[in-house]
């Protein structure tokens, strides 16, 4: 999820009035959305402690995460609007996989600086999306207020990231290339951005408070998570173990926000075999969590095969690909600047729970 919530008065649809609370219930969106980076603590501690066949559960919460993406292309609803966007659906994957090929080809360390900045923005902008769902559901569509929670968001995120910056060994010796004091000052540079931008939101707040319109529990729960949840960069002390400990809660946030939002939309029967495969997933989590667990077994499979013969790079580069590809069309679906992501998503979303 990279957009947020659009605004209730833009929508070409009828919603349920927003109410003040949970998306769909305190349980499930403390366990889910909100305390879903400290639930996470535990595995990454084990790892950190030695057992890095921990990891194999994050590298499996990652596959099923970005095969949830693909979802969205067996919508009945988007599949004329993909026709009427067929180079934004199907062409920009490609000039993005060309362009992959090219940087690896040429063992470029801007794919890695490129990998870390939208990767960074990309969990920045679910955070968003998930404050602005709480917001919307208080009765709150001030554009402003938006804007001052997603800039300290997206600063503070990439504040946190360039803590421990000298310890990623292709993106640090790129921009030392470029001068010596090039990390220093892009850390401090973003250091003061992301003050006073939550200087910013703070003072917002309270002109909010001022205005009857206070920021609610939900919503004050999942702006402070959101703007933590790169903590790891601040004690790990290495990039790459921070990155993993940091993505855990995000797929788990994906993960869950994918499945309440088909099993909301699909509730009746009826449709392609496609869509009813979806409705049929969603109304099933077991069978959900299997699909989706085989899916990353298969992809974890082609890995050994390729390590045993020698061509363990081929499943690395592949990897990556996915992960790009899913930034990409995850920002396409999820856009809700776009009338059409607007009038299929945001009712299942800003309703009230099923």
């Amino acid at each position: 999820m990279t957009a947020s919530a659009p605004a209730a008065t833009a929508l070409p649809v009828t919603l349920a009035a927003p109410r003040a609370g949970w998306i769909q219930s305190p349980g499930f969106d403390l366990a889910f959305f909100v305390l879903v980076p400290l639930l996470t603590l535990p595995l990454v501690a084990g790892i950190l402690m030695g057992a890095r066949w921990l990891t194999l559960f994050g590298f499996l919460l990652a596959v099923a995460h970005y095969l949830s993406t693909f979802a969205f292309f067996f919508w009945d609803e988007n599949r004329p609007y993909h026709r009427a966007h067929l180079v934004a659906f199907f062409g920009g994957p490609v000039v993005i996989a060309a362009a992959f090929f090219l940087l690896v080809s040429l063992r470029s360390p801007l794919m890695q600086l490129a990998l870390l900045a939208w990767n960074t923005y990309h969990v920045g902008r679910q955070s968003c999306g998930l404050v602005s769902l709480y917001r919307h559901r208080s009765g709150v569509v001030d554009p402003g207020q938006k804007e001052l929670a997603n800039h300290a968001i997206l600063l503070a995120n990439a504040w946190f990231v360039l803590w421990n910056l000298e310890t990623h060994n292709e993106v640090f010796p790129l921009l030392t290339g470029l001068g010596g004091g090039v990390p220093a000052l892009l850390f401090g540079a973003c250091a003061v951005a992301a003050v006073f931008a939550l200087v910013r939101l703070g003072v917002g707040l309270r002109a909010r408070a001022v205005a009857g319109q206070p920021a609610g529990l939900p919503e004050v729960a999942m702006l402070g998570m959101s703007l933590l949840l790169f903590h790891p960069y601040l004690w790990i002390p290495d990039s790459e173990s921070a990155t993993f400990a940091m993505l855990l809660p995000h797929y788990v946030q994906y993960l869950a926000l994918v499945w309440l939002l088909h099993r909301r939309k699909f509730r009746e029967p009826g449709g392609s075999r496609a869509q009813s495969l979806l409705r049929l997933l969603s109304t099933r989590p077991t069978l959900l969590a299997a699909t989706l667990g085989l899916g990353a077994l298969a992809f974890l499979g082609s890995k050994v095969v390729l390590a045993r013969v020698g061509h363990v790079e081929v499943f690395e580069a592949a990897y990556l690909l996915l992960a790009f590809v899913h930034f990409y069309l995850d920002g396409l679906f999820w856009a809700f600047k776009d009338p059409h992501v607007r009038s299929t998503i945001a009712p299942a979303l800003l309703g009230a729970p099923r």
